[in-house]
């Protein structure tokens, strides 16, 4: 006969933030390694998976099956996930990156979402060179590279970004460089006033023209959201004050290469930062919670997930052109996007600085690596695996 005994009580992740009332976890048989399947005094487990004994049933699917727990997502109207490709690369000096969005599509993306049990409608590569092409003169602001060219690419992506989150959609943006974290923000913001953003990255992307060191447009997006670049750039006019976001809506997670001037202007700010420091000290579930209770303290606002792949250890991501030492471990980057698809708040991701040319092939497959996912790049892999995190997937 099974036997039960007392578990932890853990945090009711689904629903609110920092420091909330804990709830019973299911009860478990002691006599055995898996959840009690049969009655105990008669009764059945609640919340036990059920066993059945037939041939038929005991065979396994030939489609592999990703168990997430049914959500309803505060902020969607549909469980339908739009993908938008950004292959964007005028905002640093790395080519390949332009290719990081088809090698992520190629790699299983499709297959994942459908195992998910979401709709995928993907709108393809918008064409932003076409639209950087437009403009065929002279810059007047010779302190950010291509600065006119990326006002106009970026615009496109912002106004695809809002066409796709008034749907109701998730909206999922395949960079490119992180440029085109001020177009996905904002176009965000756009629908959802009261959006709040999760940043993860290696770099405070907070320089202004005045400060950056390299003149790298993808250096200064998150500083160009958060209003703190005047004057207006050339070509950015589409960029109003109402698309910005507040400092007190955004988090960085996982920052460790930070230029002097961003420093100070991080140290000034509102914004919720949460450097490498933090998490060795915190621990990452910590700090993910400070993060959502600082930008989200109720637990009633949309979130944004902006995630730069070169935030994970380049052990882990070497297909990137900043890569930085002593970065977020595999299981540290899943547990945050994990963490925010709980939330159910979670309406909208980039995921961008994938660059194959720089990239390596996977290591030898490892037991419970999925076959769903086909990329033959250790990043790319990571990148559709981390965005599967985000849409649901779960250990359990």
């Amino acid at each position: 006969r099974a036997t039960t005994r007392p578990v932890a009580r853990a945090p009711d992740v689904t629903r609110r933030g920092f420091a909330d009332v804990a709830r019973a976890s299911p009860a478990r048989s002691a006599g055995s390694g898996r959840a009690a399947a049969t009655a105990v005094g008669g009764r059945k487990t609640r919340g036990a998976p059920q066993f059945r004994n037939s041939a038929e049933d005991t065979q396994w699917s030939s489609e592999q099956t990703w168990y997430t727990k049914e959500k309803t997502y505060q902020f969607l109207k549909h469980k339908t996930v739009s993908v938008i490709g950004a292959p964007l690369a005028a905002g640093q000096h790395q080519l390949g990156v332009e290719k990081g969005p088809q090698l992520i599509r190629e790699g299983g993306l499709a297959a994942v979402a459908k195992q998910l049990g979401w709709k995928m409608e993907d709108l393809g590569d918008l064409d932003l060179e076409g639209e950087a092409a437009k403009f065929e003169v002279e810059t007047s602001m010779p302190q950010v590279r291509n600065c006119e060219q990326i006002g106009l690419a970026n615009k496109l992506i912002h106004d695809t970004v809002k066409q796709e989150a008034k749907k109701g959609n998730f909206v999922l943006t395949l960079g490119g460089d992180h440029s085109v974290g001020s177009a996905t923000v904002s176009g965000m913001k756009a629908v959802h006033e009261d959006l709040c953003v999760v940043w993860i990255d290696a770099h405070a992307d907070s320089n202004t023209p005045a400060s950056s060191p390299s003149g790298n447009y993808h250096g200064m997006s998150a500083a160009h959201v958060l209003n703190w670049i005047r004057p207006p750039l050339p070509g950015w006019e589409w960029l109003k004050q109402e698309h910005m976001i507040k400092e007190s809506r955004l988090a960085f997670i996982g920052l460790r290469d930070v230029d002097m001037y961003e420093r100070q202007m991080l140290r000034d700010s509102g914004v919720a930062v949460f450097t490498m420091h933090e998490v060795d000290r915190y621990g990452i579930g910590e700090v993910v919670d400070m993060a959502l209770h600082r930008i989200n303290p109720h637990s009633d606002r949309p979130v944004h997930l902006s995630f730069d792949i070169d935030a994970v250890d380049p052990t882990y991501a070497p297909g990137t052109g900043t890569c930085s030492r002593g970065g977020l471990s595999f299981r540290e980057a899943h547990y945050i996007c994990e963490r925010l698809s709980m939330t159910n708040n979670l309406t909208s991701m980039d995921l961008v600085e994938v660059n194959p040319t720089l990239d390596l092939p996977i290591p030898p497959r490892m037991h419970g690596d999925s076959g769903t996912v086909t990329a033959e790049l250790q990043t790319v892999r990571l990148a559709i695996e981390l965005i599967s995190s985000a849409l649901g997937r779960t250990i359990l």
